[in-house]
């Protein structure tokens, strides 16, 4: 069972509100959702921070250890700000004044992407990988790379997933079949020159074969694995950031990645009513489609 690190640490004093210390901190990030809703609860607090001169304070979480951040330690235990409790949050980064302060935020604040597309510089600089290991990845990339002239990525989400399978309010995470992949790279796949196929799942051994025709590569081809046992999930999402086109799933883990991805290249999701693969941008676009909470 997972515990905020607030539990596994001397406990912070707890203090009034004090405008004059002008704090904010999320102490969810780190335990409250995998990968990818950390990035997005450090990306609406970093930013949200950054634009009202606020000091921020975190847990500790893997991107201090994957991106080098180093925001103070959570010194004080603030109000708390439930997202799931408020109304118009993706107003606040417009907002002339900070409507609050002195406050932790409780979400995942997976905003319609155009509340965070002014700021997608920053976005992006703040998950740039530590030279530490920048390096191994930049082999993995080279080596995948020198496989072909155009690398098409997919990201294939299975795993906890199949759990969620006719799950009242989860029939947004659904497992899209890999035909609509198959269909989708059969539409360009033959007019490519020396394409290469990069596949990421947490379940490869279930869709592999599904793609034997187009000779798939994946992170173990790559030796990138080794260097990754504290985030084995990373090697997976740092590619799929950097793909010529890229089909992922209905996931915040691969919808991540590709805005991390500079070269506004080709991106395409699962549509579940539609039953195919649909295209998107990254930063005009929900996180999630069909989810009930897609908000502006």
């Amino acid at each position: 069972m997972q515990t905020s690190p607030l539990d596994q640490t001397a406990e912070p004093e707890i203090v009034p509100a004090d405008q004059n210390r002008r704090v904010v901190t999320i102490a969810g990030t780190g335990w409250k959702g995998r990968f990818a809703n950390q990035l997005f609860q450090y990306a609406f607090v970093k930013v949200y921070a950054a634009i009202h001169r606020l000091r921020l304070e975190t847990p500790p979480w893997i991107g201090q250890e994957l991106f080098g951040h180093r925001d103070p330690p959570i010194s004080v235990l603030l109000p708390t700000v439930y997202e799931t409790e408020q109304r118009n949050l993706a107003e606040l980064f417009r907002e002339p004044v900070p409507r609050y302060v002195n406050v932790n935020f409780d979400g995942y604040f997976q905003f319609h992407t155009s509340r965070y597309s002014p700021y997608r510089h920053y976005f992006r600089a703040l998950f740039r990988p530590v030279p530490e290991i920048r390096g191994t990845l930049r082999a993995g990339w080279a080596e995948l790379r020198s496989r072909g002239d155009v690398v098409v990525g997919i990201h294939l989400r299975r795993g906890d997933y199949a759990r969620y399978a006719n799950r009242p309010g989860k029939e947004h995470l659904f497992m899209a079949p890999t035909q609509w992949y198959r269909d989708w790279l059969d539409t360009f796949w033959d007019r490519l020159n020396r394409p290469v196929l990069f596949v990421a799942s947490d379940d490869l051994k279930e869709v592999i074969g599904d793609f034997r025709r187009y000779n798939p590569v994946t992170v173990w081809e790559l030796d990138l694995m080794p260097a990754f046992k504290a985030a084995p999930f990373y090697p997976d999402f740092h590619l799929l950031s950097l793909c010529d086109k890229l089909a992922i799933s209905n996931s915040t883990f691969s919808f991540a990645a590709s805005l991390l991805n500079p070269m506004g290249v080709e991106c395409v999701r699962p549509h579940m009513e539609l039953g195919r693969l649909v295209p998107y941008d990254p930063w005009n676009s929900p996180p999630l489609l069909h989810n009930e909470k897609d908000y502006y």
